[in-house]
């Protein structure tokens, strides 16, 4: 009996046995059959055996790097992309080019004759005067070649030959007579020792009256004076003087007025009789009016009429030579 009994134990125990191993070896429905596939986080399948994939885990940042760099490669985008990047360097190429263009200096000569000469010429187009001032090397580099302009013109008056030439008190007996222009009685603050004003933003222009052969300035009378048909400006009224052809700068706005800030005339606003008429005679001095503007408006491009005021001289559109010389001054 005992016999039995074991003997029914162990076949207890061999079927218990076959039957787990049968349960380890028939997967469930749910369950991956286990060697063939794994799967990825993305919960994609992958198989095992699979070469052409890597045996990392693809995940979903994977497909979306995929997907735009599928979408790089198509050709309308590639064009796209082309033609952005061009006008991009395009824009940059053109800027460059702008901006030293904006910083090219040069001299623009004025084609249309007039009683005045203005120095330094305007560096700029449409009779722009224009310079960065401060202190040499850096903060003032543009205005160096300004000044050499008027540096030129004032060693010419200081070396003239003078064995032609006389130092007239008032208006000669002989139109013959050359008189002598004495540079120095410019104000100092206008003169080559202080740069002329360059250097701290206040700029002095020098005007010269061109060589108008035979002409001769007709001075206005007491009764011109009182015509309210007189166009010349109601302070030059009250300082007329019949020996100077007046000089007169004036805004062209009231903007430009308040911008321009005062200006000084020297060595006196105009131009003195004594010089006229010029008939060719050598070693003639053509004088000199200095207009120092005091205060400008610093980034502001100010316009700016200078006209010249004589009985004979004529302002109308169709007068040549013109009494009257317009430019712009930009103070950076």
């Amino acid at each position: 009996m005992e016999m039995n009994q074991h003997h029914k134990s162990d076949d207890y125990v061999v079927e218990e046995m076959e039957n787990k191993k049968d349960s380890e070896e028939e997967p469930t429905e749910d369950a991956p059959l286990k060697g063939d596939y794994v799967t990825g986080s993305g919960g994609t399948d992958l198989k095992e055996n699979d070469t052409n994939l890597p045996p990392a885990t693809v995940t979903v940042k994977d497909c979306r790097a995929k997907g735009f760099r599928g979408w790089l490669a198509k050709p309308r985008v590639m064009w796209c992309i082309a033609v952005i990047v061009a006008i991009f360097l395009l824009s940059v190429v053109l800027v460059a080019t702008l901006l030293a263009v904006e910083y090219e200096e040069d001299v623009y000569e004025d084609p249309v004759p007039r009683f005045l000469y203005m120095w330094p010429r305007p560096n700029r187009r449409n009779n722009i005067l224009a310079f960065r001032h401060g202190s040499l090397p850096y903060e003032g580099k543009h205005w160096p070649k300004l000044t050499s302009q008027l540096d030129r013109l004032w060693n010419n008056y200081e070396s003239v030959d003078r064995s032609n030439v006389t130092e007239c008190y008032n208006i000669p007996t002989s139109e013959d007579t050359v008189c002598y222009f004495d540079i120095r009685t410019i104000a100092i603050e206008c003169n080559k020792l202080t740069h002329y004003g360059y250097e701290e933003g206040k700029p002095c222009i020098l005007f010269q009256f061109s060589n108008v052969t035979d002409w001769k300035p007709e001075s206005y009378s007491t009764r011109d004076l009182e015509s309210s048909e007189l166009e010349l400006p109601n302070d030059l009224r009250y300082q007329y003087k019949p020996y100077v052809v007046f000089l007169d700068c004036q805004g062209d706005s009231i903007v430009d007025q308040e911008n321009m800030g005062p200006v000084q005339y020297s060595p006196e606003r105009g131009f003195h009789t004594k010089y006229f008429p010029y008939k060719e005679q050598p070693n003639y001095m053509p004088p000199l009016v200095a207009v120092r503007f005091q205060d400008p408006a610093v980034g502001v491009a100010i316009s700016v009429t200078c006209k010249l005021w004589a009985k004979n001289i004529n302002h109308t559109e169709e007068a040549l030579p013109k009494g009257s010389i317009s430019f712009s001054l930009l103070v950076d």
